[in-house]
């Protein structure tokens, strides 16, 4: 999964951007939970990482 699939995926599930940071942006949602998000759009996400953020998002 790439990085814009995952935003569209967090988007859809409530997440809304909030901040940029260097590196990285912040989503949040309506509970206040933050789903940092690195800015490679086109890149795959990391396995490991991939299976921590779908915990977090819930699928």
């Amino acid at each position: 999964m790439k990085w814009k699939e995952l935003i569209k995926i967090a988007t859809d599930k409530g997440y809304r951007f909030y901040a940029h940071g260097k590196k990285h942006d912040i989503y949040v949602n309506d509970n206040g939970e933050r789903l940092i998000v690195e800015r490679h759009g086109s890149q795959e996400i990391r396995k490991g990482l991939m299976n921590s953020l779908k915990k977090q998002l819930g699928f």
